[in-house]
């Protein structure tokens, strides 16, 4: 019994530590940059860096399309990542 509480606390711990991870990862713009980045780097792809021009069009769309939530693209200058959920995130 000794033995499977600790590893159980190990593996909550271990458990802890990743979501940690993910958790901290946005803290900041440069924080979710630097995630991104490196995943991006992992696979050859190049750098994204934060365009204030971008990040204020993202919430102005998605003002338009809160009342009825479809996902629709703004057909605009930028592309949307589209996703929606069957549970509040609210």
């Amino acid at each position: 019994m000794g033995l499977c509480k600790i590893s159980l606390t190990l593996l909550v711990g271990i458990m802890e530590f990743a979501l940690a991870h993910t958790f901290y990862a946005q803290n900041s713009r440069q924080d979710y940059l630097n995630a991104r980045n490196a995943a991006r780097a992992q696979v050859g792809v190049g750098p994204m860096t934060w365009n204030e021009t971008v990040a204020a069009y993202a919430p102005k769309y998605a003002d338009q399309r809160k009342g009825d939530c479809n996902l629709v693209h703004s057909d605009g200058v930028y592309g949307e990542n589209l996703v929606k959920t069957s549970f509040s995130l609210g």
